[in-house]
């Protein structure tokens, strides 16, 4: 399962890089743009760092996920049919959480722990300071 979430992420990878490109560059008049998901792989968007971009990548402790998939879900009064799509679900954004962490630590990217019910205006603040924007404007 991993395999094919990560072949689709490289899938994704050359659509993701013309938006980023796109926007980029200190002389670019556009409106900025701000990516979300895990199809950013920190190996690709390593590759396009420059000037006008930056990366951050929100974690948050495996235990968040996993109690955020079993209360939609209904765990508890779940058939076990039911409670093993869910386990495999967590079991598959546990290790890709993994890969993508481990890389992002190779890297030497910025991390940014969100951990749960941390204030979204904190979280965006710590973001913008992580990728200096405010200084750019």
């Amino acid at each position: 399962m991993t395999e094919s979430v990560l072949g689709h992420h490289e899938r994704l990878r050359p659509r993701i890089e013309e938006l980023i490109v796109a926007h980029a560059g200190e002389d670019n008049v556009r409106p900025g743009l701000v990516l979300d998901g895990s199809a950013l792989l920190p190996d690709h968007v390593a590759r396009l760092q420059g000037p006008g971009t930056g990366a951050v990548w929100l974690a948050a402790d495996v235990s968040v996920v996993r109690t955020r998939v079993y209360a939609a879900g209904q765990y508890d009064a779940a058939t076990p049919s039911e409670r093993l799509v869910m386990d495999k679900f967590v079991a598959r954004s546990e290790r890709f959480r993994s890969i993508v962490l481990d890389a992002v630590d190779r890297l030497g990217l910025t991390r940014l722990d969100v951990g749960d019910g941390r204030p979204v205006g904190e979280v965006a603040d710590a973001v913008l300071d992580a990728v200096d924007v405010r200084d750019r404007r």
